[in-house]
């Protein structure tokens, strides 16, 4: 057989809620494929975990000898589950479920047909997983201050954390929009927040350098792209680099802010100015008023923000070149 044989079975984490599993006859021929494509790759099938929030977190945490766990549904879903195999060197399986699958899309697998592939006669690669810190007390104004440690979170992110418009649009794409409208459900956020922009004072410890800018958002990024899988930036976002990319937007308004986007995505090299795009190790962001937060599209009440990288803490299956 092959490096991924283990004495256990793959183990399966489905989220039945994610955008694309929700209608019941697609999520079964999904779930037909994958038990079949792994029965071809690994001589048996795999174990499935209780459908349920509780029930795949016990079953990750016995995940130990497993040869591969697949993951089925979007960005939150794959982050949570890379929460506990992150470090351990067990390869993710993804399947993209959810609304952005932004991951799933930096790896270039594309839709089933692609992750299948992956599953098939695909290669482990590791990649970068990011960490991110808040503060869990709500600040309507003013810079925040740090809180007790019994105040504070801290989660793993595979895509991206932020502060500012990011945020905002994480906010407006409510659940069953993005049911409904899926991708379109960002689409429809984004154009109904950049009617009310309001720039923020960003105080912002990226390593060693201070920036203080009037801006519009803030973003740590691990990969991406603007449209997952479709438009992303001319130079692509690495997460096998040991680094995250800082990218701030500065200005007042949506023409400042439609001109920083493209900025950020037509221009390579490091960038100073009204668009700032360099790579960090560590980050430190607070904002005047203060800004709500998303990590991975979860969004969290506003407050500081720090994020640094864990290098190559995460082993992906990705499609055979």
């Amino acid at each position: 057989m092959d490096t991924l044989d283990a004495q256990r079975p793959p183990l399966v984490i489905v989220n039945p809620t994610a955008s694309h599993l929700a209608d019941p006859k697609r999520r079964a021929t999904v779930l037909h494929e994958l038990d079949r494509v792994l029965v071809d790759r690994f001589g048996r099938g795999p174990d499935w975990a209780p459908e349920t929030r509780d029930g795949a977190r016990e079953a990750l945490a016995n995940a130990a000898g497993r040869p591969l766990i697949v993951v089925a549904g979007g960005d939150g879903t794959v982050r949570e589950v890379a929460e506990t195999v992150g470090g351990t060197g067990i390869p993710l399986a993804i399947i993209p479920g959810g609304t952005g699958n932004v991951l799933a899309g930096a790896m270039r697998i594309r839709g089933l047909r692609g992750a299948i592939a992956a599953i098939h006669g695909g290669v482990p690669r590791r990649i970068d997983l990011g960490m991110a810190r808040w503060a869990s007390v709500p600040v309507s104004s003013g810079p925040a201050s740090a809180p007790t440690d019994s105040a504070v979170h801290e989660r793993p992110f595979t895509v991206a954390c932020g502060m500012g418009f990011d945020a905002k649009i994480m906010t407006a794409a409510e659940r069953e929009w993005k049911r409904r409208l899926r991708f379109g459900a960002y689409v429809g956020a984004a154009l109904r927040e950049a009617a009310r922009l309001e720039p923020a004072r960003f105080r912002i410890q990226a390593d060693e350098a201070e920036i203080d800018i009037v801006g519009l958002l803030v973003l740590v990024a691990n990969c991406g792209d603007l449209i997952p899988g479709r438009l992303g930036a001319r130079q692509p976002l690495d997460p096998t680099d040991g680094l995250l990319d800082l990218l701030v937007i500065g200005g007042r308004g949506l023409f400042a802010g439609l001109r920083g986007a493209a900025d950020a995505l037509l221009r390579t090299g490091e960038q100073e100015g009204a668009v700032i795009r360099r790579a960090v190790r560590r980050v430190r962001v607070e904002a005047d008023p203060a800004q709500p937060i998303e990590t991975d599209g979860d969004v969290h009440p506003p407050s500081w923000l720090e994020a640094s990288v864990l290098p190559g803490a995460l082993t992906v299956l990705v499609p055979p070149t």
